[in-house]
C-alpha cells in the first residue's frame, strides 16, 4: 500500500514535459528551444510529446495558460476571503509570493510575454489580457478596505497596480538573484506601508 502512495506522486509525463518545456523556454526562449530538446530533458520520445501537445506553441501556450490559472487562484482565494480587506490582502500577497518564488521560469516565461520580448501573436496576447484582467480583480479587495474604514477614500482601480508593482520588486530581486526576502517578510512590510503608511504622524 505504502509503494502505491510513494508511485502515485511522481510525476506523470506530461508533468514532466511541462517542466522540462519551462526550464528550458525561462533559460533560452521560445525561438531557441526545440522540441528535441524539450523531450530529452523531460525523459520521453517525441511521439509521447505530441501525443499530448500538437506542437511547441501549444505547449508554450499551456504553460502560459498555467501561469495564469496559478495567479488567478492567489487572487480568487483573496477575494473569497470573508474577513476584513487586511485578512484578504495578506492572504493574497503570500500566495502570489510563494507562487511566484517557487516556480520562477514560469514567471520568467509570463513576464516576457507581458513586455512583449517574445512572441506576439493574438492568441499570446488574450493571454496577456487575462493576466491584467485577473490582477484588476484585486481592485474589489481594496474597495472593500475602503467601504469598511480600514483604507481612506482612493482611486482602488490604480493602487491595486501599486500594490501589484511593490509585490513584484521583490519577485524580481529573486528572479534576478540579487536578494531573495522571506515571505512573511515581505509581507509584513507591503502590509505596513499599505494600511499604516510611511509618513511621521504629528
Amino acid at each position: 500500500m505504502q509503494e502505491q502512495q510513494v508511485s502515485s506522486k511522481r510525476p506523470t509525463a506530461r508533468d514532466r514535459i511541462m517542466r522540462a518545456a519551462e526550464a528550458l523556454f525561462a533559460e533560452r526562449g521560445f525561438e531557441a528551444t526545440s522540441i528535441g530538446e524539450i523531450a530529452l530533458r523531460a525523459h520521453v520520445n517525441r511521439a509521447l510529446l505530441y501525443y499530448y501537445f500538437e506542437h511547441k506553441e501549444d505547449l508554450y501556450r499551456q504553460l502560459l495558460q498555467e501561469g495564469i490559472e496559478k495567479l488567478r487562484a492567489t487572487v480568487l482565494a483573496a477575494i473569497n476571503t470573508t474577513g476584513s480587506a487586511r485578512e484578504a490582502v495578506r492572504t493574497f500577497l503570500q500566495g502570489y509570493l510563494q507562487t511566484t518564488y517557487h516556480n520562477p521560469g514560469l514567471v520568467r516565461i509570463v513576464y516576457r510575454e507581458i513586455v512583449g520580448a517574445q512572441r506576439g501573436d493574438e492568441e499570446s496576447k488574450v493571454l496577456v489580457r487575462q493576466f491584467m484582467e485577473t490582477i484588476a480583480q484585486l481592485e474589489q479587495v481594496l474597495q472593500r478596505g475602503v467601504t469598511s474604514g480600514e483604507l481612506i477614500p482612493h482611486d482602488a482601480s490604480k493602487s491595486v497596480y501599486l500594490l501589484f508593482g511593490m509585490t513584484n520588486v521583490f519577485v524580481t530581486l529573486a528572479y534576478l538573484e540579487q536578494a531573495s526576502y522571506p515571505v512573511e517578510e515581505v509581507v509584513d512590510h507591503i502590509m505596513h506601508v499599505l494600511f499604516e503608511g510611511l509618513s511621521a504622524r504629528r
